[in-house]
């Protein structure tokens, strides 16, 4: 009998200390930091990132309050971008863009700074309303409560 717990436990040993390196992120507290050129030239970044923000680091996130976003990040030195806006402003720029090739660096920029942003926003909102169907939310239109967003490709 002896014999048999030693070899049960021989086994559960490498199983249970390869799960002491889990390291669990919470999905909401992170933010996503891109250089101000990501979003274009200041004529068309401007709206979004204000005047002279072409220096600054721009902080994206979702489901933090401004409070602790500055915080985190002073304004001096980042400009605070909630990413659902970042995302409605490049759809507007991409979309306004003429489609030449004079043109084709800044639109390809702009249409990875969006993919980037999209799927920042996609994995947080993946992860919030993959919930199973017994728990309350399960029940609920998971559209309305964070809808996806359209692109213009």
């Amino acid at each position: 009998m002896s014999a048999c717990r030693l070899f049960l436990l021989g086994l559960l040993l490498p199983v249970l200390s390869s799960c002491t390196g889990l390291e669990i992120k919470p999905l909401l507290g992170q933010t996503l930091q891109l250089p101000a050129s990501d979003f274009g030239p200041e004529s068309l970044s401007a709206p979004l990132l204000g005047a002279n923000a072409g220096q600054k680091t721009v902080v994206v996130y979702l489901g933090l309050s401004e409070k602790q976003i500055e915080a985190r990040h002073p304004s001096s030195q980042f400009c605070h971008v909630p990413v659902v806006k970042g995302i409605q402003h490049l759809n507007r720029n991409v979309a306004g863009l003429p489609r030449d090739p004079a043109h084709a660096e800044l639109r390809s920029r702009l249409i990875t700074t969006r993919s980037r942003l999209m799927d920042y926003y996609d994995t947080r909102r993946i992860a919030f309303n993959s919930v199973p169907p017994f728990t309350g939310r399960g029940f609920m239109s998971r559209r309305a409560m964070m809808p996806p967003l359209g692109t213009t490709r």
